[in-house]
């Protein structure tokens, strides 16, 4: 799986401009959660290993790479991505922490699989302007605070919540993954209504969206099979989707 996801990423930063360093002011709230996770990852492994729980520090690596990164973060940086156009620092500050988060990755794998990541480190090194005859001789990556982000990573869990449980009724109700449908949100808190039109573009495209919007509580909810994250309500109007006498 990762190398898919670098494979991804590599073809995604060919001949594409990629800037130097991360300017914060140009990273999307995913780029921010993405490198908080990281850095909370590598603190965890170090934890693990010098406690000589070699398990839990696979566990930590696996659930970071195969889901935080891979998973989420690859999928989350494209509508950025496809949005160059009309706002390219934020696209570049994406790749960058694609590439960057995945070379530290790397690393930070190697002892545990070190063949796969000497492969594919040799290949994405490059194009950081790394330059070493072998991750071997990289330093291992170290914790740094600085760089956690709880702000983000609030952001994006409910971001996820949304997305898993609007997921959850596509299989339920066995609606095709790639239709679009038409989500409304209601109950919840301001905060709520804040995220909603913060990340609508992340939900658009994650949760296949023809539209989402906020359903007041004195507003008449359609028909609908519903979900819970938090105290959010998701509702997906059943018209036009199933047949419901069926």
């Amino acid at each position: 799986k990762i190398w898919n996801a670098a494979r991804d990423v590599m073809m995604n930063s060919e001949d594409k401009t990629l800037t130097t360093a991360i300017e914060p002011a140009n990273c999307s709230i995913a780029d921010r959660w993405i490198m908080s996770r990281f850095e909370q990852a590598a603190q965890s492994v170090a934890e693990a290993m010098d406690n000589y729980r070699f398990d839990i520090a696979a566990q930590t690596l696996h659930e970071f790479v195969w889901n935080e990164y891979c998973d989420w973060y690859v999928e989350l940086s494209k509508p950025v991505l496809w949005d160059e156009e009309n706002n390219p620092e934020a696209a570049q500050a994406t790749r960058r922490v694609l590439l960057s988060t995945l070379e530290k990755s790397l690393r930070l794998l190697h002892p545990f699989m070190p063949f796969i990541t000497e492969e594919v480190w040799q290949k994405v090194a490059p194009l950081l302007s790394i330059e070493g005859e072998s991750i071997m001789l990289q330093p291992y990556p170290q914790f740094d605070s600085n760089t956690v982000d709880r702000e983000a990573e609030e952001q994006i869990d409910w971001l996820k919540g949304i997305i898993v449980a609007i997921r959850n009724i596509r299989g339920e109700m066995d609606i095709a993954p790639g239709k679009a449908i038409p989500v409304f949100l209601r109950h919840g808190d301001k905060g709520d209504q804040e995220r909603l039109e913060a990340h609508r573009p992340y939900l658009q495209k994650l949760a296949k969206l023809e539209s989402v919007a906020w359903l007041a509580d004195d507003q008449e909810a359609p028909a609908s099979a519903t979900g819970l994250h938090g105290k959010v309500e998701i509702l997906v109007p059943l018209a036009g989707l199933i047949d419901v006498d069926a």
